[in-house]
């Protein structure tokens, strides 16, 4: 397995970190709604019924399915703020890219009742499988696209900064934040000193304060990101605290990315992003992390098996 050849592209403002400081297409004509004439209000329904298919549109098409004509379409892209059809659809196209549920909904109206319908609105056609067999398909295709971008001796590499590190600190936000406590859990079978950044009721700034380099940053920051992840990564680079980052695969990061940056496929059929990938990286480095720490990381497992006996716990 080797990392992908061709570079992240990295950037620190523009187009790509639209998705964190401009108003969305949808934020736009909400914004706007109760200043749009009749005809722009009938086309704005159908854009907020479904934005994401924004992209897939022609100007002619999208007139047509609004029954308005071209003309009310330039109108109101242009009392959105955009110079013209085409910005309108590559600010839908990044919404989809970010990962925005509401842009990922498969066409035809509201959400599907039920995940299997869901998925099937979405499947590949004439692929001969029921929408379950390719929910799970796709879940598979993602843990092989990520196993070949990931590279062994960088995962090795990042095991040994687990093993090594003083302490080490695990952060995310949204689902990022579930698969940090899942990380948490998988390296303190094994090693002491690994810690949730930040607990309850704490900043970020009040443990930052007394990391340094023999500490470690375990970051998740799977699409969409909060702003205050993007800042957390710039300030580990600048006080030069090692970080591991595991990212998703496809959308920019809007700071440079550490050495050891693990990227996972979690586009899905659905609207919503799999992140089986992510989950399978972070077992792959607890995996590696084990017979690094050696007999104190079998004495650690005993004496919590000890300690699950005498308190009754499982």
């Amino acid at each position: 397995m080797k990392q992908a050849s061709q570079p992240v592209p990295v950037t620190d403002g523009g187009d790509a970190g639209a998705p964190v400081t401009d108003p969305s297409l949808t934020a736009r004509i909400r914004d706007r709604y109760g200043a749009l004439t009749p005809l722009e209000r009938r086309l704005a329904d159908v854009i907020l019924a479904c934005p994401g298919e924004l992209s897939g549109y022609s100007a002619t098409e999208l007139a047509g399915r609004a029954g308005v004509s071209k003309m009310t379409v330039s109108r109101l892209v242009r009392r959105l703020g955009y110079a013209g059809f085409e910005e309108a659809r590559l600010a839908a196209r990044r919404g989809g890219d970010w990962g925005s549920p509401l842009f990922l909904l498969p066409p035809g109206g509201p959400p599907a009742a039920s995940t299997a319908a869901s998925t099937a609105a979405s499947a590949p056609p004439n692929t001969g499988l029921s929408p379950l067999e390719a929910h799970f398909q796709r879940s598979a295709e993602a843990l092989a696209a990520t196993a070949r971008q990931t590279d062994p001796a960088l995962l090795a590499q990042a095991a040994r900064a687990l093993a090594d590190a003083r302490r080490i600190w695990v952060c995310g936000a949204r689902n990022s934040a579930f698969l940090a406590g899942y990380a948490r859990w998988q390296f303190i079978q094994v090693r002491n000193e690994v810690h949730q950044l930040a607990a309850s009721g704490e900043t970020m700034a009040e443990t930052l304060a007394d990391l340094g380099p023999g500490d470690l940053l375990v970051l998740v920051g799977i699409r969409r990101r909060p702003p205050a992840i993007i800042r957390l990564l710039r300030t580990a680079g600048e006080r030069a605290i090692p970080t591991i980052l595991i990212a998703d695969s496809h959308s920019v990061l809007e700071a440079p990315p550490p050495p050891l940056t693990f990227r996972c496929e979690t586009r899905s059929l659905a609207a919503l992003d799999t992140h089986v990938a992510a989950l399978a990286v972070i077992h792959a480095l607890a995996a590696e992390l084990i017979p690094l720490t050696g007999e104190a990381g079998r004495a650690r497992i005993r004496a919590i098996e000890d300690l699950h006996d005498r308190l009754g716990e499982l």
